[in-house]
C-alpha cells in the first residue's frame, strides 16, 4: 500500500510538471511570437525602405525600445528578451544561467546535428525561464550578421560605430544565433 501511495505521488507530480511545462510553453510562445513578429516587421519595413543601412540604424537605435514597450504590455511577471553568446548589444548578453543553457543548446546541435527545441527551466518556486532557440534562417540576416564577404559594408560601418565590441558576426545560414528567453514569475 505504501509503495502504491509513493508511486501515485510521483505520477501526480510528473503529470503536474507536464501540465505546468505545457502551460508555460504556451504562455512563452505567445510572448515570443509577439516580440518576434514585431521586430521582424520593423526590420523588414526598414530593409525595404532603406536597405541594410537603414535596418542597421533602426536596430541599433530602436529595437531595445520596442522590446521594452512590448514587455510593458505583458501581464505582470512576464518578460521576453533575446540573448546570445555572440551578442552585439551588451543588453543582449546572457546571464550566467542563460549562458549555460545557450551552451547546452549549442552542444546539442553540434553533437546530435538536430536543432534544440524549446526548454523550460525552473529557477525557483513560481519562477521559470523558457528558452526558444533562434537560428539564422534568412539570407538577408547575413547582411549584418554574416562574414565579411556577405556583410553590407555601409551597414556594418554603422553597426561598428554603435557597437565597437560587436560579436554578432560570422554567421552562416542555419547557424544557432541565440535564444528568446521568457521569464515567467507566477
Amino acid at each position: 500500500m505504501k509503495k502504491l501511495f509513493v508511486l501515485s505521488v510521483i505520477l501526480s507530480a510528473a503529470l503536474l510538471n507536464a501540465t505546468t511545462n505545457k502551460e508555460l510553453k504556451a504562455e512563452a510562445k505567445a510572448a515570443i511570437k509577439n516580440m518576434g513578429q514585431t521586430l521582424q516587421a520593423e526590420m523588414k519595413k526598414n530593409m525595404k525602405s532603406g536597405g541594410a543601412l537603414k535596418a542597421a540604424q533602426f536596430c541599433s537605435k530602436e529595437a531595445t525600445n520596442i522590446e521594452k514597450d512590448i514587455n510593458s504590455k505583458y501581464k505582470k511577471g512576464v518578460t521576453v528578451k533575446r540573448v546570445s553568446l555572440k551578442y552585439r548589444n551588451p543588453e543582449n548578453a546572457p546571464t550566467d544561467d542563460e549562458a549555460m543553457v545557450l551552451k547546452q543548446m549549442q552542444r546539442k546541435l553540434k553533437d546530435h546535428k538536430n536543432k534544440p527545441s524549446m526548454k523550460v527551466m525552473k529557477i525557483a518556486d513560481n519562477y521559470y525561464k523558457v528558452y526558444k532557440p533562434i537560428f539564422v534562417n534568412k539570407k538577408v540576416c547575413l547582411k549584418c550578421h554574416g562574414d565579411s564577404k556577405h556583410r553590407d559594408q555601409k551597414a556594418y560601418k554603422e553597426i561598428k560605430k554603435a557597437y565597437p565590441h560587436d560579436k554578432a558576426k560570422g554567421y552562416k545560414i542555419g547557424d544557432f544565433r541565440g535564444a528568446f528567453v521568457v521569464e515567467i514569475k507566477k
